[in-house]
């Protein structure tokens, strides 16, 4: 067994060991359906300019003020929420997935082994903080150190890419830009802005200078880029910038501590209300941060993640039977998005009511079709299953989860339950038994 690989599996085992603790551990992989909603719309015509199917590239938002994002673990794209609040606008982010594609086109993906690549989204972010520690000390023990605790600057040793391929992104980002008629001026502003840390202390440095290696040499090629093309490209639309502005307002609600952001937001502008409303809520003042959500619902009636924001403060606290009435609608006007059916099934289930476990069912299973990595949504298909007296099938999706976080004899204790309660040759039966065997230990 190779020493990458020794490390692979001691990080991932440890991670899965501890994971149920570390739910606030910096950084984090968080959900937030409009702001993926929004990311998505900026990175599926550049993948389409490269070739690549927008469908199989999944882009996975992580909870750090770092200015960064990077490739792992195949076709995932982690985007930090640093660059998200610090980016002058969308056509910086815009240029920052374009050079990100150009790492996919290119082959310039850190592998981490079909173990941790078919993990969950947390799961795999842990497993390459923590290996990257590791190659970076040489130390294998910091990469478990890592895996507990999260730390961004070790990024470092696993993901710096070197100028080369760095170069090779750039030229593929420009192609993509073009490719898809947008600007390559955001991508060249934020170059300007980073290049300048090369001089500053590694310690002061944004996690980006870090792991994609700056240099005078991008930023010229950059400007000559723009200097010659004969497509000079759009900007952001006014409709982009508008939804930016909104992103940007709910994560210094979502972020920030809540007095700095109804200090910051005052006034009757959409944003300034939609950031105080979440700051009133995470006080747990639903007295004010209601009625915030309503006045934007008032405007925007079928605006779907204004009604699964006020969903979401109602459930969290205690109000289950109203959050189900703000979660159908949000899922009405957005039907197929698992990262709101996921809170609404669970509110649902809360409710108690009789025909709430079939239809929690229902979307789960659709969350599960579309996020087949999501252990999350697993565990509660599992307890909807369990709800409805399905020990069979809720066992089945119980060891899905435990298996997408690494917890193999879990998985094996849930795989054994089900195929004690279902037919053999079932559906069910046969993935408990494709999870028996993908859980022997690795040689």
């Amino acid at each position: 067994m190779t020493v990458i690989k020794r490390l692979i599996i001691a990080a991932v085992a440890i991670w899965a060991a501890c994971a149920p603790s570390l739910a606030s551990a910096q950084p984090a992989v968080i959900r937030d359906a409009e702001i993926e909603d929004i990311i998505r719309g900026y990175a599926t015509p550049l993948l389409q300019a490269a070739g690549i199917s927008p469908g199989d590239v999944d882009l996975i938002l992580v909870n750090d003020e770092g200015i960064n994002a990077f490739v792992a673990g195949g076709q995932n794209i982690f985007i930090y929420t640093g660059l998200l609040r610090k980016a002058g606008g969308p056509d910086e982010v815009i240029g920052v997935i374009a050079h990100e594609a150009g790492h996919i086109a290119g082959g310039h993906i850190a592998r981490l082994g079909a173990e941790v690549e078919k993990a969950s989204a947390e799961m795999l972010l842990s497993a390459v903080l923590g290996i990257a520690a590791a190659i970076a000390s040489g130390r294998g023990d910091v990469g478990a150190a890592v895996a507990l605790g999260g730390q961004g600057a070790a990024v470092k040793g696993l993901l710096a890419h070197t100028r080369v391929q760095e170069s090779a992104a750039d030229q593929a980002a420009f192609k993509y830009l073009e490719g898809s008629n947008r600007s390559a001026a955001g991508f060249v502003d934020l170059l300007q802005r980073l290049v300048d840390q090369e001089l500053v202390s590694a310690r002061y440095q944004d996690d980006y200078v870090r792991t994609h290696p700056l240099s005078r040499d991008r930023l010229d090629t950059a400007k000559a880029f723009m200097a010659r093309t004969r497509k000079a490209g759009k900007t952001a639309s006014p409709e982009e910038l508008a939804r930016f502005a909104r992103m940007q307002a709910k994560l210094a609600g979502f972020m920030d501590p809540p007095q700095r952001t109804l200090d910051q937001y005052i006034g009757d502008d959409p944003n300034a209300r939609y950031a105080r409303s979440i700051a009133h809520y995470r006080r747990g003042d639903l007295a004010r941060a209601i009625p915030l959500v309503d006045s934007l619902i008032e405007a925007e009636p079928t605006n779907p993640f204004l009604h699964e924001l006020k969903g979401q403060m109602l459930f969290e606290n205690a109000r289950a039977e109203a959050a189900v009435e703000a979660y159908e609608l949000a899922v009405k006007y957005r039907p197929n998005d698992p990262a709101i059916l996921e809170p609404a099934a669970r509110a649902l289930m809360e409710t108690g009511r009789p025909e709430a476990g079939q239809r929690a069912v229902e979307m789960l299973r659709l969350v599960v079709l579309r996020e087949p990595r999501n252990p999350g949504a697993w565990r509660q298909l599992g307890i909807a299953y369990g709800k409805q007296g399905n020990i069979g099938d809720a066992s089945v999706a119980l060891a899905e989860a435990a298996m997408l976080r690494g917890q193999k004899p879990e998985a094996v204790m849930h795989a054994r339950r089900a195929q004690a309660n279902l037919s053999q040759g079932s559906t069910g039966w046969l993935k408990a038994e494709d999870i028996l065997q993908t859980a022997k230990p690795l040689e």
